[in-house]
């Protein structure tokens, strides 16, 4: 059944009647203006607006629910608005059988999860379709994202953390001193990042800044880039190419940097770090995606030296080796490049992981580091 004129009245009434009877300021858009914001909403706080602000699209019947799913069907036109809006856009559909309200947040989708979600789909069936921008679609909502009083403060936690992210200030947590915060704000890029490669490229370039728990986040989201066999891809992780190839394009590291993520990860206090679906082995490929990697490691080797660290300076010379032996450069050459290596950075001569790579590669040709 098509929705009527009574059936939307009747779910922006009951739309609106709920957000004001949990305290929110709400302003209807005049039909004769309707640009797909029905109503525009404020927040409060204990009866205080707190600046924050929403706009709601409405819409109520049972048209709205297909094969048990309710959602909102989409034009072109309708996800250009979601993209673009100044102000967050959420979806409410209203089931008058039941009075209950659904919910979306129809820009998060657009921005953040339609385009990975396309192509999720498409390499899911193996579908060979160009990559233009999205046909109008009917967007399914959450089964879960139904408002109650119960469900409210979920709501508004939700439309809060989006708009800290959509207004940038998350970003910004990336220089925070509160490591909490650091890595909250590393998972906000990984959001923002599968709809705008800008957010990743920036947890890039930040990688020196960050340490503990949120490089180790950084990590794992920036080894979503490159090709990875032991992330188990889904709709909620899956990156579209486009973007993959934007931020792994950026994967080229200075000395410092390699010393940085070796050490960071070397310093966790877990057995088999450097294993098969490890943080250690996601590091290891963002390293090798660079191909200039094995020119930049003696560089890395005398800084840790420097520092003392001989186990991180000897872990980089796997490193090192592997990638030599992968350049078809015989194992002999590659011997004689690690004694030189070793020669000018004598403390890394007695580590036991350098005593046990040499041998390996005297022995064998190389070391396989996976």
């Amino acid at each position: 059944m098509l929705p009527t004129k009574q059936t939307e009245r009747a779910a922006v009434n009951a739309t609106r009647a709920f957000l004001e009877a949990h305290e929110c300021v709400v302003q209807e858009v005049d039909t004769g203006n309707d640009y797909g914001k029905d109503l525009l909403v404020d927040l409060t706080e204990d009866l205080e607006i707190t600046g924050e602000s929403i706009a709601i699209q409405v819409k109520g019947g049972s048209s709205f629910c297909r094969s048990g799913k309710w959602g909102i069907p989409a034009k072109s036109t309708d996800l250009r608005l979601w993209l673009e809006s100044s102000i967050p856009i959420f979806g409410m559909v209203h089931d008058p059988a039941t009075g209950n309200l659904h919910w979306m947040n129809l820009s998060a989708y657009v921005r953040e999860e339609m385009r990975a979600l396309y192509e999720f789909g498409r390499a899911s069936k193996q579908v060979n379709q160009s990559a233009n921008d999205l046909p109008g679609h009917f967007v399914i909502f959450p089964e879960h994202q139904a408002l109650s009083h119960d469900s409210w403060p979920r709501f508004r936690h939700a439309a809060r953390a989006y708009l800290e992210r959509f207004a940038g200030h998350s970003l910004l947590n990336l220089m925070d001193s509160d490591p909490d915060k650091q890595e909250s704000a590393v998972a906000d890029c990984f959001a923002l990042g599968r709809g705008d490669a800008r957010a990743l490229l920036l947890v890039r370039q930040l990688i020196e800044r960050l340490s503990g728990p949120s490089l180790h986040t950084a990590i794992q989201v920036l080894s979503h880039c490159i090709p990875h066999p032991d992330i188990f891809w889904h709709r909620g992780n899956w990156i579209p190419q486009h973007v993959k190839e934007s931020v792994s394009s950026s994967f080229s590291w200075n000395p410092h940097e390699i010393y940085h993520m070796i050490q960071e990860v070397n310093a966790i206090d877990e057995p088999g770090k450097w294993g098969r679906g490890t943080l250690g082995q996601s590091l290891l490929l963002m390293l090798l995606a660079d191909g200039d990697i094995s020119i930049k490691i003696p560089d890395a080797v005398r800084i840790a030296c420097a520092a003392d660290e001989t186990e991180v300076a000897a872990l980089m010379l796997y490193v090192y080796q592997y990638q030599r032996t992968s350049d078809s450069v015989p194992g002999k050459d590659v011997l004689d490049e690690l004694k030189k290596i070793a020669a000018d950075n004598p403390k890394i001569v007695n580590d036991r992981y350098m005593h046990d790579l040499i041998s390996a590669v005297a022995d064998n040709g190389w070391v396989d580091i996976f």
